[in-house]
């Protein structure tokens, strides 16, 4: 197969040197993280071989992979494939060259931590095919929100949901990770009242989407060819159990213990068996690719259709930024961050303290409703009916009573909510004091499992989805989300990241979105505020609480009435993310009229910003009511676009949207005929007027977020794009094959860190100060704050 790359090449120096071709890649695995079972790979358009990983001696394997890096490796799915070479890459290279691999399952498996330490491998190019998909209307695949139309009328909720199944077609694509496959899509599903009990006049009918995005299902909706098999015709009878997390066998169990996996039966009190970890069963899978003609072909099929999906693409040009990092990502994860585990152990026992005092269970709604309802009256707990979910306790702990008012609970007789007086003082709002307690144990409880999950693996194994958001953001995957590890510094240091011998720098943009925002708007006014070192989010902040200047609003920040942060939130909510001056209220606790006025004058001072918000949201209002009273359609855009190109479609939400309005504009004439009266939002209807209620109420909810949706995307998008143009950049100064790591490059939301030898922190921040400085003719104000050496990830 040849030798290892040579020498310490980087991206472009190795193009020069060899002519790269095509190598299209695929990896049969036992599990999703226990070791690859075969490599599947053809060059261009030639024969296809498989390689039996367990079955041909190391040497071959190595030399395999070595070479696959000469190539520009296009696959579908490479953050997962790659991952699988490296690590059995960094594994084999620990072994005997002449071993027969399955002849040493569990030494090989002992080595699995060793091996994370190991060098780094990466391919010359790539091209992954399923970030590609994600870029055109096919993103309409990704994860989605239910679609639910709330609380119609039971005598009418399952002929309503009979009239969506066949008023509105979709692609079966879209469901077909449903174990039923041909299952009704609309269903009927009970409601509770705010006191647990059903409701049973009301019913919700919801649509659930389970789209398969896979490489099958894709050959199959786009090329038209049906595969003759899909994993589940043919993949093997045992799967191992196993953590993303914690990618190593010795994670969840030992040889001494067979490799058994057991977990606590809460009813017995006992260990009870559940599966074993993947050396127990890798023989089982082992035999299954080497044996069954069925699970070859499916493995053949692989290469076959991700040529296909290239030519059908029209042959995408290779090394964008998202397939480049699609192999960082791999390769960083199975490396591994440090962490700090003393500390993290130490944090864990006081996130314990919190929950064990707990006044309640905060993962069971009904006493999260019983603890909030003791302080809010019945208009108040009509805001927790739907959900008591995070974003609900958030916007309730902003609550504040701006005047003294009788208590409207007991109407000044005394009661929990006003404290025996009869009446509420200005101040918090009592729900929000007891929203805030139960977010507090909310947010311990979360640490407590990242705590538990990085002790159990030793170190941060950092998952990405490369194009994790419809935004072309990443998101975290593989059971540890690194975004959503706490932002404070006492967090943050247990994360040195840098392990021996080598270096921490760390940056973060400068009010990103801010800039970004600038760029998108072209408002001079904005533009010169910005230049002259205003802060918009104390603007705004002077705009909401009036009664304060703008230097004292930026004086509070980082204050227990931290005037500045709200004033950044209602700042990005209403302005740049489509919320209106009931979003300040809600999530804010501002005054309406001050909410209102708020929204007017930054929108009067910024004249222009006022024009692009218009602009997006006329694009996507697709329903406007005339006078009160009739409903009529705009046919909407059907996609939006950022300044670097990139686009998100809302071809489903428009098409679902449209049926709604049509079936709510003119419901069947036999439902007029039920005669069932009902009371919704305080108005006596009947059932078929409720309907047509909760349709068009459903479809303005689609229709908002859709505008939401677009007004985000025109600012987060570019955000993505730059942030991983900077750290693909940075990547590229890793050499290409397989060397020692040079750089190890993270990104968590618009940060970027970099753990890199001591010779490479100059190079590397020059390499990020020049990119950044790249963007100004697009994003002027543009800037990053680098630190370099730095000991740990709270000096950001």
């Amino acid at each position: 197969m040849g030798a290892p790359v040579g020498g310490c090449l980087r991206q472009e120096e190795a193009k020069e040197e060899d002519q790269v071709t095509k190598l299209y890649e695929d990896v049969e695995t036992c599990g999703l993280y226990g070791f690859v079972t075969l490599i599947q790979y053809a060059i261009g358009d030639g024969p296809i071989t498989l390689h039996e990983v367990w079955k041909r001696p190391v040497g071959e394997t190595l030399d395999l992979i070595e070479w696959m890096c000469k190539h520009t490796v296009v696959g579908f799915n490479l953050v997962f494939d790659w991952w699988h070479l490296c690590k059995c890459y960094t594994i084999f290279r620990l072994c005997p060259r002449n071993w027969i691999p399955e002849e040493h399952i569990d030494e090989i498996a002992l080595k699995e931590a060793e091996a994370q330490d190991g060098p780094c491998v990466k391919p010359v190019g790539a091209l992954d095919l399923l970030l590609h998909s994600r870029k055109g209307p096919m993103q309409s695949l990704m994860a989605r929100e239910d679609i639910r139309i709330r609380r119609v009328p039971t005598a009418l909720a399952y002929a309503l949901a009979e009239e969506l199944e066949h008023r509105i077609e979709f692609d079966g694509i879209y469901f077909a990770k449903r174990s039923a496959k041909n299952a009704p899509r609309w269903n009927v599903f009970d409601r509770k009242k705010t006191d647990g009990e059903l409701d049973k006049v009301f019913k919700d009918v919801v649509l659930r989407f389970a789209p398969a995005g896979g490489l099958k299902f894709l050959a199959e909706y786009v090329l038209k060819v049906k595969p003759k098999y899909h994993y589940e015709d043919i993949e093997p009878a045992t799967r191992p159990k196993e953590l993303g997390y914690a990618p190593t066998a010795l994670a969840t169990s030992t040889p001494s213990a067979g490799w058994a996996v057991y977990k606590m039966d809460p009813k017995r009190k006992e260990p009870k068996l559940v599966g074993h970890a993947w050396p127990a069963v890798i023989k089982e899978h082992i035999d299954h690719w080497h044996t069954r003609p069925d699970a070859r072909e499916y493995a053949q099929d692989d290469i076959t259709y991700t040529r296909d999906l290239d030519k059908h693409f029209g042959y995408p040009a290779p090394d964008d930024n998202d397939s480049i990092l699609a192999c960082m990502v791999a390769s960083v994860r199975w490396h591994g961050f440090k962490i700090d585990i003393p500390g993290i152990k130490a944090l864990m026992a006081k996130a314990r303290e919190i929950v064990a005092a707990s006044p309640i269970n905060c993962n069971k709604p009904p006493q999260v409703r019983w603890y909030l309802g003791e302080c809010m009256d019945a208009t108040e707990m009509m805001f927790i009916e739907e959900t008591t979910r995070k974003a609900k306790l958030e916007a309730i702990a902003k609550w504040i009573i701006t005047e003294e008012e009788e208590c409207s609970k007991c109407e000044g007789k005394g009661c929990l909510r006003c404290g025996g007086t009869g009446t509420l003082k200005p101040g918090r709002h009592p729900a929000a004091i007891r929203a805030a307690e139960l977010l507090t144990i909310k947010i311990a409880g979360k640490e407590i499992e990242l705590y538990t999950k990085l002790l159990r693996a030793g170190k941060l194994h950092a998952s990405f989805n490369v194009i994790g958001t419809l935004s072309s953001r990443m998101s975290g995957a593989d059971g540890l989300n690194a975004h959503g590890i706490k932002h404070t510094v006492d967090v943050r240091r247990m994360f040195p990241l840098a392990w021996d011998g080598m270096e921490l720098s760390i940056g973060d943009f400068d009010s990103f979105e801010v800039t970004i925002a600038d760029a998108v708007c072209q408002d001079p006014d904005l533009h010169a505020d910005l230049l002259s070192g205003l802060k918009i989010h104390g603007i705004f902040g002077s705009l909401m609480y009036p009664d304060m200047t703008y230097d004292e609003i930026c004086a509070t920040k980082n204050t227990e009435d931290d005037r500045y942060t709200k004033g950044k939130q209602g700042f990005f909510a209403s302005i740049l993310y489509g919320g209106t001056f009931q979003t300040l209220m809600r999530k804010l606790g501002v005054e309406e009229k001050n909410a209102k006025s708020a929204i007017e004058k930054l929108l009067s001072k910024y004249k222009l910003v006022k024009a692009w918000r218009d602009r997006v949201f006329k694009a996507f209002c697709s329903m406007v009511q005339i006078d009160g009273k009739q409903v009529v359609w705009h046919e909407p855009a059907d996609f939006c676009e950022t300044f670097f190109g990139f686009r998100r479609y809302f071809t489903l939400e428009n098409k679902v949207c449209k049926a709604l309005f049509d079936l709510a504009h003119k419901p069947p004439k036999e439902w007029k005929d039920c005669r069932v009266k009902v009371v919704r939002r305080d108005r006596v209807q009947l059932a078929y007027g409720a309907v047509s209620s909760a349709l068009f109420g459903a479809a303005f909810g689609i229709q908002a977020a859709s505008m939401r949706a677009a007004a985000n995307h025109e600012i987060q998008s570019p955000g993505a794009e730059i942030t991983k143009k900077v750290q693909r950049k940075v990547w590229d100064l890793q050499p290409v094959g397989v060397h020692p790591w040079h750089v190890a490059p993270l990104q968590v939301h618009d940060e970027i860190a970099a753990v890199t030898t001591p010779e490479m922190t100059e190079s590397v921040a020059q390499c990020v100060n020049e990119n950044v400085a790249s963007f100004r003719p697009q994003v002027p104000l543009i800037s990053m704050g680098w630190k370099k050496r730095v000991a740990n990830w709270g000096e950001k």
